[in-house]
């Protein structure tokens, strides 16, 4: 396996204005669409007026505001034509990035059948679907389980025009999807800086292969020590970082206090100017400008929690 070059060569990184680390905040999923892919939404329950909208998304949004952060937010493309209002005027407007995160959030690695990969991209990229904004930019993927298909889903991406992918991986790089001049972008995700991997029962069993915390969920003040390890950790090694939250899991109060003090955390480095605080798509297009500030192996991370 090819060693990375900023393992190997983090004096020689330089982000823009002298930055050590390029980090971006993003968050997953929306509303009822994971629920209703799962079957787990009560059919006699209305759609269209999810708790994670109506309150925590603007709690969560008001702290960016307040902190003056630009995230990038991964949206099941069903959201559109239910939320659509709520996430142009208050995500689009505010100056997050919006990224895709398949139809209804179906089990990326589980879409095996090209097909079958083939029909979330169509139905997605359609006319009901995020197809319907694409004047306003490129939409990039963020498969949900972070899990791709390998080389067929990396030259889906880029016969649909996406310019970067965000599966679980352990650095940023480039990766030649069919010639070698045609790449795709890797922005990669890490368990260590998902809230889920901290707060879901759900995720015992990664956990437990992580070998980093026990079985139990860990509670906001882990999760907080963990994140600004792992942004130190970035620093240190000149890379790149996604720190992940989900709003369904940014409901209780101590949580959003946790995503507050991650945010006061990156903020104070960012003044500090030793990270470049940004939305992916902007590291994406600096990246394509200086390929050599990363290198041709993601790492991919292949552990699943499912």
């Amino acid at each position: 396996m090819e060693t990375d070059k900023v393992n190997d060569h983090s004096d020689r990184i330089r982000w823009p204005n002298g930055a050590r680390a390029a980090i971006s905040m993003t968050i997953d999923n929306m509303g009822e669409a994971a629920d209703l892919n799962r079957k787990l939404w009560p059919e006699s329950e209305p759609i269209g007026n999810h708790y994670s909208v109506t309150k925590v998304l603007p709690q969560m949004l008001s702290l960016l505001k307040k902190y003056d952060v630009s995230a990038t937010y991964f949206i099941e493309s069903w959201n559109i034509n239910v939320y659509g209002n709520f996430i142009l005027g208050q995500i689009v407007k505010a100056g997050h990035e919006v990224g895709w995160h398949a139809w209804q959030h179906e089990a990326w690695a589980k879409m095996k059948d090209s097909g079958e990969e083939r029909a979330n991209f169509e139905r997605s990229f359609g006319p009901e679907g995020i197809g319907q904004w694409l004047v306003n930019g490129q939409i990039e993927l963020r498969p949900p389980g972070g899990i791709t298909n390998g080389d067929m889903t990396l030259k889906m991406c880029r016969e649909f025009g996406l310019g970067y992918l965000s599966p679980a991986a352990e650095v940023a790089a480039t990766v030649d999807v069919g010639t070698q001049n045609d790449k795709l972008v890797i922005l990669p995700f890490k368990w260590a800086t998902v809230d889920a991997y901290f707060y879901m029962e759900t995720f015992a069993s990664l956990r437990q292969l992580k070998g980093d915390y026990p079985r139990e969920p860990q509670s906001p003040r882990v999760l907080v020590q963990r994140f600004t390890s792992e942004i130190d950790k970035t620093i240190k090694t000149g890379g790149f970082l996604a720190i992940l939250f989900h709003p369904f899991l940014t409901d209780r109060p101590e949580r959003l206090e946790a995503f507050e003090s991650v945010l006061k955390y990156l903020i104070q480095k960012r003044d500090e100017g030793v990270i470049w605080l940004t939305r992916c798509q902007d590291v994406e297009g600096f990246i394509r400008e200086h390929p050599d500030t990363v290198g041709t192996d993601p790492q991919w991370d292949l552990s699943s929690w499912r």
